[in-house]
């Protein structure tokens, strides 16, 4: 099945695909520029343009949309209403049907933002790609926009959510296992602490 993917490996937040090229990702937070003065909106907008004007090389910006699992939030509601009593219960109780209402309908999204930076082709240079990243997402710091190198599991999550649209909503890529924790053996028991 993996033959028809474009993808050979993902290691060390480096997409690393079949034609041999390597490719960072870097993921950036929506702004509020609705609650920016003009002023300062005209600013950032001036500073993105310039942090992706000035990018070496090709890139590509990804807009993935997945709906947002309401169900612990719905929950978590439904149990504060049980608790509740007097004016705060019907409050709650006409709030859990507005919530329950946008998760019926589908109208609970959220978008996230992925620029793509794509190595020289046919070189797997990763820490090459990752640099470039780095300083991209560097550069949309100073526009005052949020944006960071994603590591192995966030690449894995965009990959997902972009080959499994329909699934990305419910179902997420396996969070990471942690690491065991070693301790040497107790002095004379020959056995680990654990």
């Amino acid at each position: 099945m993996q033959d028809w993917l474009p993808v050979r490996d993902v290691r060390q937040g480096v997409i690393l695909r079949t034609d041999g090229t390597a490719v960072a990702v870097v993921r950036v937070e929506p702004a509020p520029f609705g609650l920016l003065s003009v002023a300062e909106r005209e600013r950032r907008i001036a500073a993105v343009h310039e942090a992706i004007h000035g990018l070496a090389g090709p890139a590509q910006i990804v807009v993935t949309s997945r709906p947002i699992d309401l169900d612990a939030y719905l929950l978590d509601l439904e149990r504060r209403l049980a608790e509740a009593e007097g004016a705060r219960r019907s409050l709650l109780r006409g709030y859990l049907g507005y919530v329950r209402g946008l998760a019926v309908g589908g109208a609970a999204t959220e978008r996230r933002f992925h620029v793509l930076l794509v190595g020289e082709a046919g070189r797997m240079d990763g820490q090459a790609v990752l640099q470039r990243a780095s300083e991209f997402a560097a550069a949309m710091g100073r526009a005052d926009v949020a944006a960071h190198v994603c590591d192995d599991h966030e690449v894995t999550d965009l990959l997902f959510s972009f080959l499994h649209p329909a699934r990305a909503g419910t179902e997420f890529a396996d969070e990471p296992a942690p690491a065991t924790r070693y301790a040497p053996p107790r002095e004379g028991t020959g056995h680990a602490d654990r």
